[in-house]
């Protein structure tokens, strides 16, 4: 049997208030069943669901967004938020619900990107991927700079994700051709690279849209515009597996490569000492 799975991004406009944000998704989600093709697990954007105040794990926010979840008995990657670390800083967070409503972790941005909205930031130090056991696939979940870091997709590839998931807050300052960041991840790992941006005017710039899933052959299967969008798209994850069998393209074996000849990466884990790091770093 073929695995499919619908999905949708809400590509939508941040505000600084929690509860509207909150809101906005609850509306959304609630018209998306209207179609056809039902969202079996919904992706919002960064800091869609609190940019400003840290929230408690067991705030309202993330209770109301639990109940949204088994509601609808769906899967929800809303967002990120600012989660209060408990010492006076905070994560840059995304939550995880399944279908009942459990939440099933948090996965904390990495690589905290150095602007004003990020000041305070910890570094998450986890990398998380989240089962879908009805389809039998695994979800990695990534924030904004993360992608830019290879490594972390490749490690949750290797943990298992089919479905490389990244939420972003990017400015139209950033050009378009970026995005073909996003298509190598999804080539590198043979996996769907789904990569979700908010609109509109936020604090002092001006986010591009843009969302964008890609194949695992690096074909772009949706792109959206600069105004808010709401699609469902149904993916084939059995593709996945033939690209990663057979090979990409019925040619370019990757992963399998990867794990026959196993490469040696002679800095893993001691990046610092490279010749790179110690010829640019300062001491």
């Amino acid at each position: 049997m073929q695995r499919y799975l619908n999905l949708s991004i809400i590509q939508m406009p941040i505000s600084p208030d929690t509860q509207e944000n909150v809101e906005y998704l609850e509306n959304k989600i609630n018209s998306l069943f209207a179609d056809n093709r039902r969202p079996e697990l919904v992706v919002g954007v960064e800091f869609g669901i609190a940019p400003s105040t840290p929230e408690p794990l067991e705030g309202k926010a993330l209770k109301k967004l639990a109940a949204i979840a088994a509601r609808h008995g769906i899967y929800i990657i809303p967002g990120t938020l600012k989660l209060d670390n408990g010492n006076g800083g905070f994560y840059n967070s995304a939550p995880v619900f399944n279908p009942r409503g459990e939440l099933l972790g948090t996965y904390s941005k990495m690589v905290p990107w150095n602007t004003k909205l990020e000041e305070g930031t910890v570094p998450g130090t986890e990398y998380r991927v989240f089962e879908l056991p009805e389809k039998n696939t695994r979800v990695g979940v990534q924030i904004c700079f993360d992608a830019d870091f290879p490594e972390i997709s490749r490690t949750q590839t290797l943990m298992g994700a089919e479905i490389l998931i990244q939420l972003s807050m990017d400015p139209d300052s950033i050009p378009l051709r970026y995005n073909t960041v996003k298509t190598a991840r999804a080539i590198e790992n043979q996996a769907y690279y789904v990569y979700t941006n908010g609109v509109g005017d936020f604090d002092n710039f001006h986010l591009r849209g843009h969302s964008t899933v890609i194949d695992p052959e690096g074909n772009i299967i949706f792109e959206a515009g600069e105004v808010p969008t709401f699609p469902v798209l149904t993916l084939d994850l059995d593709k996945v597996k033939q690209c990663r069998e057979l090979g990409t393209w019925h040619q370019v074996s990757i992963l399998k490569t990867l794990g026959e000849y196993r490469p040696g990466q002679p800095y893993a884990g001691k990046e610092l000492e490279s010749p790179l790091f110690k010829k640019y770093l300062k001491p």
